[in-house]
């Protein structure tokens, strides 16, 4: 096999990322088809990715003869359907976060994933970006000690589509935003979440709470660890000021950063002030980690590299969203254990 076929599933703001990638060229792959629902939104994608198979059913896609592997990027509670048809069809998955909107949907897409034998990506593109990277490798040589507490910062300056402000169709703000904090908490101190205190409000946005019961723009959790660390996430939208993804792992031996608010671009220094320019977007902050991770992808399937994500790194994240999102419900802290599926 020369290339792999790709089939592009959904043409929203992170499916055009991994899209716009594949077009641009990604060793052994090509992209060949896109699906979508909303007609203009396919035209355009199709136009301007160069792509001939286009498709209003994102199952028809998914399954097509011609492709080898499916990126899924379509809302959260379509997740499951297209990964499961796309897995039994033999094809390759890479699914954006959070895997699916309810436990059991992950479980059951994680455990056709294992049945297919083919990979399963899961979207976690921090990950893949080569500051975050350096920061796994030096808590893995034991530069900071053994882990005891680690806080991650996530924050978005705008709203997510409609269909997201509905916690019980896209696992809400912890969901959409934090599912990266929640990975980079497991990733970064190796242990897996025993317990979640959260708090959420619609700060900013309590008209949305009156029409979408649940809604939060702005939200803390504390997690305790398994093998006894502490971590901290705080997650909001709007941010007006811009995206913001940062982390700190505090250990035995010291601590380590990384991420901010800010570029990593020239410093204007005048009067006395010192201004550097706000990160407005996590498709430029993270541009080259997405591009990692599509090539990534295709060498997973083809056999050339270990995937470096899997399904279950989505079950477990998600399992700490739910857990968050019934603390916030009922006001207490809640145990993992109690909506283990």
């Amino acid at each position: 096999m020369s290339e792999l076929g790709v089939a592009l599933i959904g043409a929203g703001r992170a499916g055009l990322v991994h899209g716009r990638n594949f077009a641009a060229g990604i060793r052994e792959a090509r992209l060949l088809a896109i699906a979508d629902p909303d007609t203009e939104r396919r035209a355009a994608a199709a136009a301007e990715l160069g792509v001939d198979l286009s498709f209003a059913d994102p199952l028809a896609a998914a399954t097509h003869d011609a492709i080898d592997a499916v990126v899924i990027a379509s809302p959260t509670f379509a997740h499951h359907d297209v990964a499961l048809a796309a897995l039994e069809a033999g094809k390759h998955v890479l699914c954006e976060k959070p895997i699916a909107s309810t436990l059991q949907d992950a479980v059951a897409m994680a455990d056709a994933a294992e049945r297919s034998g083919r990979t399963f990506l899961m979207g976690f593109m921090r990950r893949f970006d080569a500051r975050f990277r350096r920061v796994a490798e030096r808590i893995a040589a034991g530069d900071i000690g053994e882990p005891l507490y680690v806080r991650s910062t996530g924050r978005g300056p705008g709203l997510p589509p409609e269909w997201a402000w509905d916690p019980e169709r896209s696992g809400g703000l912890i969901a959409e935003v934090n599912s990266h904090d929640i990975d980079c908490i497991r990733w970064l101190s190796g242990q897996e979440a025993t317990r979640v205190y959260a708090v959420g409000r619609a700060a900013k946005r309590p008209d949305l709470a009156a029409s979408h019961p649940g809604f939060v723009d702005l939200v803390a959790a504390t997690i305790e660890l398994s093998a006894g660390a502490v971590a901290h996430l705080d997650g909001a939208y709007s941010s007006e000021y811009g995206y913001d993804a940062r982390v700190e792992v505090y250990g035995t031996e010291g601590t380590i950063l990384v991420g901010g608010p800010t570029e990593a671009t020239a410093m204007l220094v005048r009067s006395g002030a010192a201004v550097t320019d706000a990160v407005r977007s996590w498709r430029t902050l993270f541009s080259d980690a997405y591009r990692e991770e599509d090539r990534h992808f295709i060498a997973a399937a083809l056999g050339q590299e270990e995937p470096r994500t899997c399904a279950r790194d989505g079950v477990e994240a998600l399992r700490v969203v739910i857990t968050a999102n019934r603390s916030m419900q009922i006001g207490q802290p809640v145990s993992i254990d109690e909506v283990a599926s």
